[in-house]
């Protein structure tokens, strides 16, 4: 029964967005579509068992494993706050309608991924999810919109074949259930397997927002309605880090070159994040920018993993962690930036105010919030690692927490509440989903914690760890507006969202402008005068000719007698010599 309940619940969002399209069912729908993601909330917390989909073409498994049973929960949770949340905040009618069709799709393949068991049935789940997604970013309609999707589904389908590719290799050497595909890179050439793991981290990377492949985040999410961007950087870019726990050979083999390089990414990425987002001027951009850095936190442990596979079990529980601790403040942060586009009441303005600053401080690892549990919880391993790891790690985690921080600040300047005395109280299937995720992203983490990571998170030493990079951001902060009040400090530099991507693009375009001047204006040119120079050939062979003539009737002219005399003449020198 837990079995086909657990089938029912990751299938039910789809269903509910096929009766959208049916005129007759349309009406019921509406009234369903919010709660689409209730029966996967449900089902995660009660556990099920494994169920075998025969009726596949090539079969499949779904079931809860270890990062299904936390993450189901989590991520059905933050589809149904997202889904309350979008009911009060877009405008019922069609576009709404088509709105619900994309994001119950998408739905439904985020929630199949998480409780896949095999590799064909997780990228069912992950290509529903990756395309049904491109509706979301597009919803708008405009111009901008349709720019970013452009990048969006470029580079989902590029990650599409490395990743259908990666998992074609690996589905070739055996059995298609995880602990089996992990087990192959065991008894695997080295040469294969530096193909595989270059697929799986390049087609999922794009996913997780590593650096290189991660400007479609800042284009995305700031066009995405708020509940569209919640779950795109709560829940789906999460996928990418779920896919190499599952794939990729952690704690069963070292591979060092390919974690410490993972690692040293995810920690640029970490960093780069900040320093781009930080020029930002919109909101939801300066949040996308701290996904990307949050998500390079995440990478570099993926990386630790596959570097050194014996600490492997404590860095996967410390991903896991930070996984449901990211999920649900962004999600929070990207909902709060949806709703303070708008004038609010004064009770509501003043709501949002908390609700924001709270997100920010647990984001930058704030004394006693879920995110020093997350880096606590990092820290404690990195500590234990061999090498400049184990000394570095730490220290390098507090920056971030820094910068992080300023970050925050950044999106706080921009996106503070603006309250309005005629403003109307915000209704009650928004602001209610929206206070749920509050108490998720504060007592969860510590409710996964191990208890000796409580313990020491709730001391004073780890107060003192989590508040000084705070109070350097803040410092930071005041120093910089001083001198910027001043003119001694310059503007933000103009860095535009996308930034790689965008300059890309615009090399593209110089490129392409080039080519349609050589064919435009260049070739032309050169055609005119290869057709000069043919023409002045062509005048100039009758004046060859006329000489050539002349010279002929000169020589015909010599007799045979001046011939001899030439060629005796000749002879006697040559004999002489």
């Amino acid at each position: 029964m837990n079995s086909l309940a657990l089938l029912a619940s990751v299938c039910w969002p789809i269903v509910l967005a096929a009766a959208l399209l049916v005129r007759p069912l349309r009406g019921f729908a509406r009234v369903l579509v919010p709660w689409a993601a209730l029966p996967g909330l449900m089902v995660g917390t009660i556990g099920a068992v494994d169920a075998d989909l025969e009726w596949l073409l090539l079969g499949g498994r779904i079931g809860l494993d270890p990062i299904a049973d936390v993450m189901l929960p989590v991520t059905a949770g933050l589809w149904l706050a997202a889904g309350l949340f979008a009911q009060g905040y877009l405008r019922a009618g069609a576009r709404r309608d088509r709105f619900f069709v994309w994001f119950l799709a998408a739905m439904s393949g985020n929630l199949l991924l998480l409780v896949a068991l095999d590799a064909i049935v997780f990228y069912l789940g992950f290509a529903l999810m990756s395309f049904a997604s491109y509706g979301l970013v597009v919803h708008e309609g405009d111009a901008r919109a349709r720019h970013a999707g452009r990048y969006y589904i470029t580079l989902v389908v590029i990650g599409e074949v490395c990743v259908i590719s990666a998992l074609m290799l690996l589905a070739s050497r055996g059995p298609i259930e995880f602990s089996s595909l992990r087990l192959a890179f065991l008894g695997d050439g080295l040469g294969r397997n530096n193909l595989v793991v270059g697929l799986l981290l390049v087609g999922f990377g794009i996913k997780a927002g590593v650096f290189g492949l991660h400007f479609w985040l800042p284009l995305a999410h700031p066009v995405a309605p708020a509940p569209a961007s919640a779950v795109l950087s709560g829940a789906m870019i999460k996928a990418g880090l779920v896919a190499w726990m599952r794939l990729l050979p952690l704690g069963e083999m070292a591979l060092p070159y390919w974690g410490a390089g993972l690692a040293v990414l995810g920690l640029f990425t970490a960093y780069y994040g900040v320093l781009a987002g930080l020029p930002q001027r919109e909101a939801k951009t300066v949040l996308a920018y701290s996904s990307v850095s949050q998500m390079g936190v995440m990478t570099m442990a993926i990386g630790l993993g596959l570097a050194f596979p014996d600490h492997w079990p404590s860095l996967f529980a410390a991903i896991l962690v930070y996984m449901v601790h990211h999920s649900l403040v962004k999600g929070g942060l990207f909902l709060g930036a949806g709703l303070v586009q708008h004038a609010l009441s004064p009770a509501a303005a003043r709501i949002a105010a908390v609700v924001l600053v709270l997100g920010a401080l647990a984001l930058a690892g704030g004394p006693l919030t879920g995110g020093l549990v997350a880096k606590l919880a990092l820290k404690q391993t990195a500590v234990l690692i061999a090498g400049p790891w184990g000394s570095a790690l730490p220290i390098l985690l507090s920056v971030s927490s820094a910068l992080t921080a300023l970050l925050m600040v950044r999106f706080l300047w921009i996106a503070w509440p603006r309250s309005s005395a005629g403003a109307e109280f915000l209704p009650l299937i928004m602001i209610a989903p929206w206070l749920a995720l509050l108490a998720g992203w504060l007592t969860m983490p510590w409710w996964l914690a191990a208890p000796s990571l409580r313990v020491e998170a709730a001391g004073l030493s780890a107060a003192w760890s989590a508040s000084w990079p705070i109070a350097l951001a803040g410092a930071t902060t005041i120093g910089a507006l001083r001198l910027r009040r001043s003119g001694r400090l310059p503007a933000f530099p103009q860095i535009p969202a996308g930034d790689l991507g965008i300059t890309l693009e615009r090399g593209m375009f110089a490129l392409a402008h080039g080519v349609g001047r050589l064919f435009r204006e260049d070739i032309p040119r050169i055609r005119d005068t290869l057709a000069g120079l043919a023409s002045g050939v062509t005048r100039s062979v009758p004046r060859w000719a006329d000489r050539l003539g002349h010279g002929e009737a000169r020589l015909a002219a010599w007799s045979v007698t001046g011939l001899m005399a030439v060629m005796l003449t000749v002879a006697i020198a040559w004999l002489a010599a």
